[in-house]
């Protein structure tokens, strides 16, 4: 598999400029960014939330993770998306592939303020060996106009407070 076909459509229909890297398999967004030499800071993470009955993807580098104290100011009742859920809504995608473009999905998207900086990005494609490469003008026009805030902290910060890692791709 390459990227989805949701996501491939998304980008063309919208004249996305992107590009694909391919790397080893890996279980998540953390492992790809090592495996395709990438730093964790410019690869982004989806992670699905639930707020009621209303699904939303909260988006962040792989280097960090979210912390569900923080996001409530933005999500107020947000809890991780199932696994089960997760499947229904990226039908297109591998389990626990999710590409960081929730619109193409129907979601709604939150950015974490950490990644808005200049620079490429990269993001899980729908498939454990793929990532979609997007220049920082390109990503910053994709995700224009959508809720920004705080709500992730440093992945070694977390650990050593007994935080768990929370990632869906």
């Amino acid at each position: 598999m390459t990227i989805s076909i949701t996501l491939k459509q998304y980008l063309e229909d919208h004249n996305l400029p992107y590009d694909t890297l391919e790397h080893n398999f890996s279980a998540n967004s953390t492992e790809a960014a090592e495996r395709a030499h990438v730093s964790g800071k410019r690869v982004v993470k989806a992670v699905i939330i639930k707020c009621g009955s209303a699904f939303k993807m909260v988006l962040l580098p792989a280097s960090r993770h979210v912390s569900f104290e923080l996001l409530q100011n933005i999500a107020k009742g947000a809890e991780l998306a199932t696994e089960e859920e997760l499947m229904t809504l990226f039908k297109d995608c591998d389990v626990g592939a999710v590409p960081a473009l929730g619109m193409a999905y129907g979601l709604p998207v939150i950015v974490d303020d950490s990644l808005v900086d200049d620079g490429d990005v990269f993001f899980e494609g729908g498939d454990h060996k793929t990532l979609v490469h997007m220049n920082a003008e390109a990503f910053e026009t994709m995700v224009h106009g959508t809720p920004h805030g705080k709500f992730s902290r440093d992945a070694n910060t977390m650990k050593e407070k007994g935080f768990y890692h929370v990632a869906h791709s």
